[in-house]
């Protein structure tokens, strides 16, 4: 006797079959499809287990800024504030960030905020200067976040790194005044943060990036003190930068900048 099944038999187990297949389908792409619940992204972003921030991190980078809540805007500006607390207390206790959290992590936090275009996140972005380059975002804000860079530029506690990039996105506001209007009172603060830059004892990049601002603020006392530093390698000594190799770079960058020779990089139009 056969025992083989009938034509019949195998029928009924492939169709059991495909409907099986057919469902575990629907259900995958069910889940796979489901809305992100935001609440919960929110409040799992600011959690204290590192895995599940990052988790949290990736499916609010899926959601992407058209889609996020306030809640979940404000939950990521939250933890860029928070990356930043981290990165001031490694540069104070000069443990290496990386011992602390990952960097690269930290990256992605920058990006994500940026990324939202939002301008409650103008305070935390500005305070993350220095760190992770942000300077374009900030610069697309203009006229709004204007006050908060200028902030960080004039501070006296800032590490020169935050205060470099925070001038070259001023150098980027300033050169898009045309298609990005800036107002006589922002432009004068801008103006006074060149000149806190280009006196007294500076780290020799911070002097470079205030002599590209300088350069294209239009202002008469400032094209005389690039004037000063392009002629007399004095005028750079008595601030801060004595390496004759710098004092010579430091001259030839305003001679190019009092010649038209512009900045990079270069700001997006």
């Amino acid at each position: 006797m056969s025992t083989r099944p009938s034509a019949l038999v195998l029928a009924s187990v492939l169709l059991g079959s495909s409907l099986l297949l057919a469902t575990g389908v629907r259900a995958t792409t069910q889940r796979a499809d489901a809305p992100f619940d935001q609440q919960t992204i929110a409040r799992q972003l600011l959690s204290n287990d590192p895995s599940e921030r990052r988790k949290a991190l990736e499916a609010a980078r899926t959601i992407g800024p058209p889609n996020s809540s306030q809640a979940l805007r404000a939950a990521l500006i939250t933890l860029l504030e928070r990356m930043n607390e981290i990165v001031d207390q490694s540069q104070q206790s000069q443990i290496p960030l990386d011992v602390v959290e990952n960097p690269e992590w930290i990256a992605r936090v920058h990006h994500t905020v940026a990324a939202l275009k939002e301008p409650a996140a103008i305070p935390a972005l500005a305070n993350a200067l220095g760190i992770f380059t942000v300077i374009r975002a900030l610069a697309d804000f203009g006229e709004q976040a204007a006050p908060a860079v200028v902030d960080v530029v004039m501070s006296p506690t800032r590490h020169h790194t935050a205060v470099d990039d925070g001038l070259r996105v001023l150098r980027f506001m300033v050169e898009r005044r045309n298609t990005s209007p800036l107002s006589p009172e922002t432009l004068a603060q801008i103006r006074r943060a060149a000149r806190e830059r280009l006196s007294g004892e500076q780290y020799f990049t911070t002097l470079w990036y205030a002599i590209d601002l300088a350069a294209v603020l239009d202002d008469a006392e400032l094209r005389r003190t690039l004037e000063e530093l392009a002629t007399f390698p004095g005028e750079i000594a008595v601030r801060g930068v004595r390496d004759p190799r710098l004092i010579e770079q430091t001259q030839r960058r305003a001679a190019d900048r009092l010649a038209g020779v512009p900045a990079s990089p270069r700001p997006e139009f």
